[in-house]
């Protein structure tokens, strides 16, 4: 990013870059719309209990990894059509942010289930919880490519659209409402208190975990004013809570 002290634009950049880097040059574009896709094929997974959309439109639960990889293959193509506007402000990625975020598994494991053991807090994140190992039993071969589509979502894509959709849009939103107007890692009081809505209000039944993680996530975004310093940490983070799951068949945390 640029250290130019001239004013941020009014308007998203079109054409130009603006002197001030504060980027990506079509906002909606690079930071709403790969959530929304992925949020909106979400509803459509269905659930062993049948619940939510999915149940009420009778999706059976054995459609559960094709719709998977239409929600992941969907998203990547709005990532692809953004990309352009996205790569060239994401920035260098720092050293140590994927470190924080390997690291910050463990407290997100203890205390999501410290959670669900206490019953301190209850709530659905939507989460289906599949197991591939008991869905497709002796077809191994199966359950394997299912668990590398899902860390492909994981891994990759849920870091990317939820980064961009959260900080660099959401928290810079609550600032000002030209919100590419606003620096990256921009922090006042509305934006950790939106921080701390969205990490409770999007993880309820890891209320605890949730709010710890992404106060290091946002501190990451202040500390380092650069995006791909928050995407590579949160897919450190999600990679390590993959093979935590696969290792200890804890399927319940995704």
């Amino acid at each position: 990013m640029t250290t130019s002290d001239s004013p941020a634009p009014d308007t998203p950049p079109t054409d130009s870059r603006p002197l001030v880097d504060y980027g990506p040059p079509q906002p909606w574009l690079a930071c709403v719309y790969p959530m929304l896709a992925f949020l909106l094929i979400g509803l459509l997974e269905p659930s062993l209990e049948g619940k939510g959309l999915a149940g009420r439109l009778g999706i059976p639960y054995g459609w559960y990894p094709p719709l998977y990889a239409l929600r992941v293959a969907l998203t990547l193509g709005m990532l692809y059509v953004a990309w352009p506007s996205i790569r060239g402000w994401l920035g260098r990625a720092t050293w140590w942010p994927p470190l924080v975020g390997l690291a910050l598994v463990v407290p997100w494991v203890w205390l999501s289930t410290l959670q669900k053991d206490g019953a301190w807090l209850t709530g659905d994140t939507g989460r289906v919880g599949f197991n591939p190992f008991e869905f497709y039993g002796d077809d191994t071969t199966s359950a394997w490519a299912y668990i590398a589509l899902r860390f492909l979502g994981l891994a990759v894509v849920v870091p990317i659209v939820e980064e961009l959709f959260l900080r660099a849009f959401l928290l810079r939103f609550v600032i000002r409402e030209r919100f590419w107007t606003v620096p990256f890692g921009s922090l006042d009081m509305a934006v950790a208190l939106t921080c701390g809505l969205y990490a409770v209000g999007s993880h309820p039944a890891e209320a605890v975990a949730a709010l710890v993680w992404f106060a290091v996530m946002t501190w990451i975004a202040w500390q380092t004013r650069k995006p791909i310093d928050c995407i590579t940490a949160h897919a450190a983070t999600n990679f390590a809570l993959g093979v935590y799951v696969v290792a200890t068949n804890s399927w319940w945390l995704l």
